[in-house]
């Protein structure tokens, strides 16, 4: 299938202007088109690999893990021609994925198009687990199969075993991730731009990290304007260098859209990732929204809605303030929350779901 090595967006960056640009736009329109997603040609590989190995050997479960929820389908595929129980995972929804701009024809009419294969798949599930967010769309097309809710946790002694090394000289505001669907920085952007107009004093004391991937627009806004030698854009990173990063923080940064609402519903990974790195947060959020309701709880953190400049203004006030005071600190990870939120307790859980379906 096509290469999503690459994200469209960046390989559109990459590609320029004019009509390099229109030839890449060209060439990823079918992926556009592709149902479920553009991972879908290869349903025609995995599906018979999957049932030849099915023959081979003896097997007591079939797991399959989304997105892309074309796995899903294979895994449907797949449990229609073999009497080996599937175990469904689901890590993110797949009709109510606030990453989906609903304001465009051809969304909804691809979402349109992906119900009917959606529900058929999940009816063949013989259990499936399931993040927090997706449980209502799990109970609405397969409302008799077996689940486990398991969140999205974190490896909590890989980043307890780092050692931070924060920045004396500087402020340092950090991501490390992509901006999918219609998330983006610029309301942070915006207010870093204000804040610096307002406090000359901070100078090159201010520092904004992000790792990962970065929108166009976005790119050249920084490169261009008053906070190119603010704002890095430091590209992808290994894992442990990006953990590191967190931890090095003097504050961390969250994104999350309204999404048309489903955003509310959201618990980004990250999130447990914070909390594990006992960081102080911003987060651009829903702000009564789930992930906002676990930093308040957990974290020293600061929540202004996606789009709300002036509320992030506010919030980047209140930080340089206290880190120029000397007083900006994060909380420790409480030991309460700790083992629920240890990837071991999700594979606790996740190993109990197969030992009783496949004893069912």
């Amino acid at each position: 299938g096509p290469s999503l090595r690459v994200l469209p967006a960046e390989r559109l960056r990459r590609a320029g202007g004019g009509l390099p640009r229109a030839v890449e736009r060209a060439r990823l329109a079918p992926q556009r088109l592709l149902v479920p997603d553009a991972n879908a040609t290869w349903l025609a590989d995995v599906v018979p690999a999957a049932l030849r190995l099915l023959r081979r050997g003896r097997f007591d479960a079939l797991m399959t893990t989304a997105p892309p929820h074309s796995v899903t389908v294979a895994g449907a595929l797949v449990r229609a021609r073999s009497s080996v129980p599937w175990i469904a995972d689901w890590r993110d929804p797949w009709l109510t994925h606030a990453d989906l701009d609903r304001s465009r024809g051809l969304v909804r009419a691809k979402a349109a198009a992906t119900a009917p294969l959606a529900r058929w798949a999940a009816r063949r599930m013989d259990a499936a687990s399931c993040v927090e967010y997706a449980v209502d769309e799990l109970e609405e097309l397969a409302p008799r199969v077996p689940r486990e809710v398991i969140v999205n946790g974190v490896d909590v002694a890989e980043v307890e075993a780092l050692v931070p090394a924060p920045d004396p000289e500087r402020l340092v505001f950090t991501f490390a991730g992509y901006f999918f669907g219609d998330r983006r920085p610029t309301a942070f952007l915006d207010a870093l731009e204000r804040l610096v107009a307002e406090r000359p004093d901070l100078g090159g004391r201010l520092r904004a990290r992000f790792l990962g991937g970065f929108p166009d627009a976005d790119r050249v806004r920084v490169e261009a304007g008053p906070l190119r030698d603010v704002v890095a854009l430091e590209g992808t990173r290994p894992h442990g260098e990006a953990l590191q990063a967190q931890v090095d923080a003097g504050c961390l940064l969250l994104f999350m859209q309204d999404g048309g609402g489903e955003g509310a519903k959201f618990v980004p990974a990250k999130v447990r990732e914070y909390l594990a790195a006992g960081r102080p947060v911003l987060a651009l959020v829903p702000p009564d929204g789930a992930a906002a309701t676990m930093l308040r709880e957990h974290a020293t953190a600061w929540i202004a809605a996606p789009e709300d400049v002036a509320g992030c203004l506010a919030a980047l006030r209140e930080i340089a303030a206290r880190w120029t005071a000397g007083t900006l600190a994060g909380r420790p990870l409480d030991p309460a929350l700790r083992d629920g939120i240890d990837r071991r307790a999700g594979a606790a859980r996740l190993a109990g779901l197969i030992r009783r379906t496949v004893g069912g």
